[in-house]
């Protein structure tokens, strides 16, 4: 069911959670990266529907999707470094409720929970946001490096570090408009420094910031070179859109992913456990 593994797992996360260390979260995906021998991540990407529904039918639709998330963490925990969340599965199922049972099935097995929030908004808002995921259990969530630091996510990086949680950045996402905004051309400032794409400004500010990772899509290989050569080898890469969207879980390795998610891919398949076996395996080419 769960990885032979486990106990070793569970004792570096616990070694991290005893002493305050420098990108706590980065640590973290990295030992679950090592046992598992996968550079795997895992959306649980689950939709339901509830309009329409009387109060006990609702009920019995939320247990329901409850109890498939924890058989596809069940399913796929071998192969997996971390679980990804997504608003469309927290929205229904409650923050403080199905989702925190299903983060303590997580935990129970050694891995961590990413909120994938995109959080965006002036720091005092951004800070309740991120207190909110924190207190139903999550490990790390995304943010939008676009709004800026000082009253935008400052309050977000000292609360995580607090509380040795981890903020990962936006720099570069998957979808077909994502040159729209992240791959704008802006100048800073009027020092005549050479007009800079929006991406790398969002990679610099990670590693000014201290970022645990950015996310940049599998469906751009050509992005995740041009990002890994700013941040070397002390920001990770995490590419979304593996599968469904397109994206080679291999293609992005090669080009400079620390780590790829998946998620309809996996969810939807007829045999979860083995697609996302095959994943983690071409993530380690």
């Amino acid at each position: 069911m769960f990885s032979k593994s486990y106990k070793s797992l569970r004792a570096n996360i616990f070694y991290l959670r005893e002493f305050e260390l420098t990108g706590v979260y980065k640590q973290k995906l990295s030992a679950a990266s090592f046992v598992r021998k996968s550079r795997l991540i895992v959306g649980l990407d689950f939709t339901i529907a509830l309009a329409g529904l009387s109060e006990a039918e609702k009920e019995r639709e939320r247990a329901r999707v409850e109890q498939k998330a924890i058989q596809m963490i069940r399913e796929t925990s071998d192969y997996t470094v971390a679980y990804k969340f997504n608003r469309q599965l927290v929205l229904p199922l409650g923050l403080f409720d199905s989702i925190s049972r299903i983060i303590d099935v997580i935990h129970d097995i050694g891995l961590t929970a990413i909120m994938d929030c995109k959080i965006n908004d002036v720091g005092h808002t951004n800070a309740q946001i991120a207190q909110y995921y924190f207190d139903a259990g999550f490990d790390a969530l995304i943010a939008n490096p676009f709004v800026g630091w000082e009253g935008g996510l400052d309050s977000v990086f000292k609360l995580a570090e607090n509380r040795n949680k981890g903020v990962i950045l936006l720099c570069y996402m998957s979808h077909p408009a994502a040159d729209e905004g992240y791959g704008l051309t802006i100048q800073l400032d009027k020092k005549g420094k050479h007009p800079s794409p929006m991406y790398e400004i969002f990679a610099h500010r990670a590693l000014k910031w201290g970022a645990d990772g950015v996310i940049v899509g599998a469906t751009f290989p050509e992005r995740v070179k041009e990002i890994r050569k700013i941040l070397r080898d002390d920001i990770p890469i995490i590419c979304p859109g593996v599968g469904a969207q397109g994206g080679s879980a291999r293609d992005a390795i090669q080009s400079g992913a620390s780590y790829v998610i998946a998620a309809r891919s996996i969810i939807d398949s007829l045999n979860p456990s083995t697609t996302a076996k095959e994943l983690a395996a071409e993530t380690n080419p």
